[in-house]
């Protein structure tokens, strides 16, 4: 379950583009804090969750490999894995019935979260809800969010029923505060900035044993 929400808050936030960005955000699962750096090279991203975690993600190919450092062991997803998972969700994790997420709703409450001035959206479906901070005037919001929108429909991302479409946003979600299955998550954005990234980050790290997606309804995970 905390590995779930982990990458739920690290898919909330986490743009792809082809220019390079390092972004930073603590979140909050489980009564646990963990910071997440997130680092991006074209359709590359690495994140690292805290030190017990690495993600490395090829939109391109269609690949995720989950690194787990205390244990050493790695579990691979692929986009047949991705879409028959994105299947399920649909239909049980809160999409629409054409399996489209519900989309955000404004409240006209304003906030200051940091260093932005925000505007909260609320959010609900079949597994939980949602409260997401909008900053209007983040750089390049629209492109982050576009970027992001592309990764879960690339990737056929199972977690992306359980998230409204980003480009329904009118700004950057500098925050989100989700409730699934009766645990909340919290994600706060530190920093985004564009900076170069090095090829050496998406290196995977050797000696690592493989791990079998777990079985699902309909054989997922075999």
């Amino acid at each position: 379950m905390k590995t779930a929400l982990a990458i739920a808050a690290f898919i909330a936030l986490t743009p792809s583009l082809r220019a390079d960005w390092v972004i930073v955000q603590n979140s909050k699962a489980l009564g646990q804090d963990s910071q997440m750096t997130i680092k991006v090279k074209g359709d590359h991203i690495r994140n690292q969750i805290g030190t017990s975690m690495t993600v490395l993600m090829d939109v391109a190919k269609g690949t995720s490999k989950m690194f787990m450092h205390d244990s050493k062991s790695v579990m691979t997803m692929n986009t047949s894995t991705m879409k028959m998972a994105a299947g399920l969700a649909s239909q049980f994790l809160g999409g629409g019935s054409d399996g489209a997420p519900a989309k955000p709703k404004a409240t006209g409450e304003k906030v200051k979260v940091g260093e932005w001035n925000t505007e909260v959206y609320t959010w609900e479906s079949k597994m939980g809800s949602g409260k997401f901070y909008v900053a209007k005037d983040f750089p390049k919001f629209d492109e982050l969010n576009k970027a992001m929108d592309r990764i879960t429909k690339s990737m056929s991302n199972p977690m992306s029923a359980m998230f409204p479409n980003f480009a329904d946003f009118p700004g950057m979600v500098v925050k989100s505060e989700m409730t699934m299955m009766g645990q909340l998550s919290t994600t706060e954005l530190v920093s985004a900035k564009e900076e170069p990234v090095s090829d050496a980050e998406f290196t995977e790290p050797e000696g690592y044993k493989e791990l079998k997606m777990p079985t699902l309804p309909g054989g997922l995970g075999k």
